[in-house]
């Protein structure tokens, strides 16, 4: 998963947002975010003349959810998206942490354009899949604790830019540690 899709993925958000601030009906926003992902999927077929299967499943889940909270007139399910979506993303990068050395190797190689991983780049790759596996899992629960027990605008926060602002921890940590390797060597 890039980021290129992750940002693809905010887009059906942004638009029930935007729509839900200008209509206050989630019904309406619903429809919105349905009907832009669907012209996001045709649009990116038609520029690439490919499927992208993330898109694709991105998009099913958008309708599926949509349809679902329509039919029910409850927005939870529409709201269980992106921990739906998170969940399926953190299997496959759990099978990545667990997978044999050789699996991860070939499918990571098929992206290195030639060069190869050590065993410690090995060690390294699943040390930050099995980090990225743990900041996947608090997102998911803060989407799911923020759909039922908070605002829309508090659940929109959480489930979009929220994902990101959590690296920001991570990102001072990487800071100070290279700070103090380069000050030691």
């Amino acid at each position: 998963m890039d980021a290129a899709f992750l940002f693809v993925q905010l887009l059906p958000l942004l638009v029930f947002l935007i729509v839900d601030a200008i209509f206050n009906n989630t019904i309406v926003s619903i429809i919105a975010a349905v009907v832009f992902s669907i012209g996001q999927m045709v649009f990116f077929y038609v520029t690439t003349k490919q499927f992208d299967y993330f898109i694709l499943l991105d998009v099913g889940l958008i309708v599926a959810l949509g349809v679902v909270s329509l039919v029910l007139k409850n927005d939870m399910f529409f709201k269980m998206k992106p921990a739906l979506i998170e969940a399926i993303a953190l299997v496959f990068l759990l099978v990545l942490v667990f997978a044999p050395t050789d699996f991860l190797t070939a499918y990571i190689s098929r992206y290195m354009q030639g060069r190869k991983l050590t065993p410690e780049g090995i060690a390294l790759m699943k040390r930050m899949l099995l980090g990225m596996s743990v900041y996947v899992i608090i997102h998911i629960g803060a989407v799911i604790y923020t759909a039922y027990f908070s605002s829309r605008k508090v659940w929109a926060f959480v489930s979009g830019p929220g994902f990101y602002l959590l690296f920001i921890p991570v990102m001072i940590y990487i800071l100070i540690r290279r700070f103090f390797v380069k000050r030691k060597s």
